[in-house]
């Protein structure tokens, strides 16, 4: 895979919009509320009732329901709104320009754009409450994460009794599964493109011996890693695309013995998959990793008028109470002391040491290369 030095619209966006919006945050960002210095959560709380309404956004329409319960415990009213990752940076970007701050709070998928264009530019704060610090693993601090999503290899577990009908990512690119990996398309979901960057950084080594493990000999290739050449054979045998994963639950849930699929999604589709009646499992065992754990990012507006509550509502979503919605759905509280709902559909607490988990601090090189990741599939997929 050859790199080449372009722009992602996003980045784009935000270099033409630095001039207004760092200027206009200088100040934002040093007195976004409480000092940590003179922080309590009883202080918090105080100063968080004597401001007015928020809005706070999510990829995930749980959003609503977190911030319902937010309002009724804090008595707060707070809106929750769902909006992809895309969007929401849109929407930060353009307020923060036009010193227009409608949006509060954002729980963000896209931890490389946060922490290269997002953070640096002023635009947003990433915020750990200091009475959560003990409970937050290190990696997860800065920027402060509220959770994990997962996304999952799976398959139909009815046409499948004995489990998983492929056992290594690499028999996705053989002619037997052509059109049968059903997955959201890499080009609407950032998340995708910077999890195969992550994996050519820190994981190409397994990728290769996967290779090896399946085909029985070693892998060559003119690509510049296992990884590349595993997307570029992924994209080029036709797989299913479709908008989302809501689209690909049930494309799994159709699936028979004789007209076998595997696809991607998040584990939230296992609720989907329990209200309209079809089934799901985790590919357990697929090597070299099962899925990935997509991290979410608590990011506060640094032009918000309600700091205060910005802040609380951060907090919230790090706690079992505030976080509940999602990990009802799978979801993985960064909160070591949020337990997994016994109600949770996809069993992926016990199959955790199988997904691949982001390496924060190499999420400036997800970022700069995520445009080459996107010429790369556009080209392998034609």
């Amino acid at each position: 895979m050859k790199f080449r030095k372009t722009l992602h619209t996003t980045t784009a966006i935000s270099v033409a919009l630095s001039a207004f919006v760092l200027p206009m945050m200088a100040t934002a960002q040093t007195a976004l509320g409480i000092a940590d210095e003179d922080y309590s959560y009883e202080a918090l709380v105080e100063l968080a009732q004597q401001e007015g309404p928020i809005t706070v956004v999510d990829a995930t329409g749980q959003i609503v329901a977190m911030a319902e319960a937010f309002t009724a415990k804090y008595g707060i009213d707070a809106v929750g709104v769902r909006m992809n990752a895309q969007e929401q940076e849109q929407i930060l970007l353009r307020e923060a320009a036009a010193s227009n701050v409608q949006t509060d709070v954002f729980n963000m998928s896209n931890l490389p754009a946060v922490t290269t264009q997002l953070i640096p530019q002023g635009v947003v704060v990433s915020w750990m409450p200091p009475d959560l610090a003990d409970v937050v693993p290190a990696q997860f601090q800065d920027p402060a994460l509220t959770s994990n999503n997962p996304w999952l290899w799976v398959y139909n577990p009815d046409a499948f009794a004995d489990g998983c009908p492929i056992d290594n990512v690499w028999a996705m690119t053989e002619s037997e599964w052509r059109s049968r990996i059903a997955i959201p398309d890499p080009l609407l979901r950032n998340e995708t493109l910077f999890w195969f960057n992550q994996i050519e950084m820190h994981s190409d080594n397994l990728m290769a011996d996967a290779y090896e493990a399946h085909f029985g000999e070693p892998l060559e290739t003119e690509e510049a890693s296992a990884t590349a050449e595993w997307v570029k054979r992924l994209a080029q045998n036709n797989p299913n695309i479709t908008q989302g994963d809501s689209q690909v639950g049930p494309i799994i849930g159709a699936s028979s013995e004789n007209d076998a699929y595997v696809g991607f999604l998040s584990s939230a589709i296992f609720r989907h998959a329990e209200r309209d009646g079809y089934r799901l499992a985790i590919c357990d065992g697929l090597q070299p990793y099962a899925g990935q754990l997509a991290p979410r990012v608590a990011a506060i507006a640094a032009g918000t008028s309600h700091p205060n509550a910005a802040k609380l509502f951060s907090r919230f979503m790090m706690t079992e109470e505030g976080m509940a919605p999602q990990l009802e759905d799978g979801k993985i509280s960064s909160n070591t002391t949020a337990a997994m709902p016994d109600m949770e559909r996809s069993g992926v607490i016990n199959l955790v040491d199988q997904l691949h988990i982001a390496d924060a601090t190499t999420a400036a090189q997800d970022f700069e290369r995520l445009q080459d990741w996107q010429d790369f599939w556009i080209i392998n997929a034609q």
